[in-house]
């Protein structure tokens, strides 16, 4: 591992077991994040996006849980030395070392944040209650502190809106209530899930410049989960893409965007509209529908939508992830020697 990782997710399988069959989720997911970088995760809806974040918290609930992988986070350590290294897959949910790494270490924006902060209680409240859970600190302080975030993430009045309720603020500043939740006890590494989402054009725009302010005064990691392509181009430094809870190519967004070499990278590229062109542009959208989770197809999981599927290999053998010359990954029998 290199010493710039700062989580790597190797084999990750996270199975929810219903009473209609099992669904996974999450199968084999591999990507890494480097120490202070962007890595932006795409994919259609249902790829396993959301579950992959979900379990690097701890956080899937039951009837889902982690069957397998690993979940390596390095931080220093605390007597000094060598890096610790913490397999959050081996982690009970309700441990005290995962609470602790839990919004202290690793925090997370939630994608929807009316639904995510509670109506009953005053952002200051939540905020708060975060402060003293994993710094210590006394009620009056961690209302200073409070104010304090409030402030660096561009509230308005911050002294007198610590008292208001989510239902009392407009979508932005809920979302800006998030970012101040998750940033208050300055993290290594923030999971923003979708967190432009139900935002018009110009907050948007303003949330995402907001988060690389304070990334560049904080060091900290991102792990951007979003359907926007153009959100990635000017946010991201590496691009993992996701199909059917596998990561099928992870590379730099230069090299997502000018040289993809999945057939699923090459899909998605193609099926977004191209500015300029106008009216006249034809869009190839993406042929077929994610597959049905509780019937996975055999093989490579893309190649019922694949053009460049090979009969009797793509449907019988699992791609193996192989690391190109240039260090990307991609998960394709297209570059493992099976042509």
């Amino acid at each position: 591992m290199l010493d710039n990782t700062l989580l790597e997710v190797k084999g990750l399988k996270t199975y929810f077991f219903l009473d209609e069959g099992t669904v996974k989720a999450v199968d084999g997911a591999d990507l890494s994040i480097e120490r202070g970088g962007t890595l932006g995760v795409v994919g259609e809806s249902g790829c396993g996006k959301s579950v992959t974040a979900f379990s690097i918290l701890q956080l899937v609930e039951r009837p889902g849980r982690i069957i397998a992988g690993e979940i390596l986070y390095r931080r220093p350590n605390r007597n000094g030395g060598q890096m610790e290294i913490i397999n959050l897959a081996q982690l009970k949910p309700n441990s005290r070392q995962m609470h602790s790494i839990r919004g202290g270490e690793i925090a997370m924006i939630f994608q929807e944040p009316m639904t995510s902060l509670s109506p009953v209680h005053t952002i200051g409240h939540q905020i708060g209650e975060a402060i003293m859970l994993h710094r210590g600190v006394s009620k009056q302080e961690a209302r200073k502190q409070v104010v304090e975030v409030l402030g660096r993430v561009g509230f308005p009045r911050p002294s007198e809106r610590v008292d208001a309720y989510p239902f009392q603020l407009s979508g932005g500043l809920r979302q800006r209530a998030m970012i101040a939740m998750a940033l208050s006890c300055q993290p290594s590494l923030l999971i923003a899930d979708e967190p432009t989402t139900a935002l018009d054009v110009t907050t948007q725009a303003q949330i995402l410049e907001l988060m690389q302010q304070l990334q560049s005064e904080m060091g900290m990691a991102i792990m951007l989960i979003t359907h926007n392509l153009g959100v990635v181009a000017e946010m991201c430094k590496e691009v993992a893409v996701m199909y059917l809870g596998l990561v099928v190519e992870q590379a730099t967004v230069d090299a997502i965007f000018h040289d993809p070499l999945h057939p699923y990278t090459r899909a998605l590229l193609h099926s977004i509209p191209m500015l300029g062109i106008g009216k006249a542009q034809h869009l190839n959208p993406i042929k077929g529908m994610v597959p049905d989770p509780y019937n996975r197809p055999r093989g490579c999981p893309f190649h019922p939508r694949c053009d460049q599927r090979m009969r009797g290999k793509c449907d019988v053998i699992e791609p193996p992830l192989v690391t190109m010359p240039d260090g990307r990954t991609v998960r394709c029998l297209l570059y493992s020697g099976e042509q």
